[in-house]
């Protein structure tokens, strides 16, 4: 048996340079209606997971709205409709939040970032070797960020605290950590 739901009809509510909002009209394998289904179709976003020579890891600190707090994250975000695959997106948004560089760069995992609600993935890179080569090119939602470089071991008893309060960012931190071994 199917587990799939078949879309009856689909209507695109909002479409923005970010994000497209749309609200699907689904019938399950058993006949029910799920309607109204609303999904976010958001680009791929990159994680990166920077480690320097020394075994430190590169992070930022910056205001999310939707929470309305500062949290501190790795560097991260969305890829272009341009990039040629998801590590050049990767290697600018690391240059562009923190003016770091790497040397050696491993894709870990691409993961759905909430399959329930939301059509994009999750590309997470290993990049060792990382060093700053320039300043920050900060986007305007990113103003104020700060980037931060913080010993390894340092950073992992803190993932249980929320300190690190993106759950992607933390999942893409086990992962490469756990790649590493």
């Amino acid at each position: 048996m199917t587990l799939e739901w078949t879309v009856e009809g689909s209507e695109r509510l909002l479409s923005d340079r970010w994000m497209n909002l749309r609200v699907d009209h689904c019938r399950t394998p058993k006949g029910r209606s799920i309607s109204p289904y609303y999904v976010l179709d958001y680009p791929d976003w990159v994680v990166i997971v920077a480690l320097t020579e020394a075994h430190e890891l590169v992070m930022v600190e910056q205001y999310r709205h939707g929470v309305a707090k500062v949290l501190l994250e790795l560097p991260a975000g969305a890829a272009e409709l341009t990039d040629q695959d998801m590590e050049v997106s990767a290697r600018r948004e690391l240059l562009e939040e923190t003016g770091f560089a790497a040397d050696r760069w491993t894709l870990i995992s691409s993961l759905y970032a909430n399959p329930a609600t939301q059509s994009n993935r999750l590309h997470i890179f290993l990049a060792e070797g990382a060093r700053k080569v320039g300043d920050q090119q900060l986007d305007r939602g990113e103003e104020g960020m700060i980037v931060h470089v913080k010993p390894l071991d340092e950073i992992v008893p803190l993932l249980a605290t929320g300190i690190i309060g993106q759950a992607m960012h933390v999942a893409g931190l086990l992962l490469a950590l756990a790649a590493r071994r």
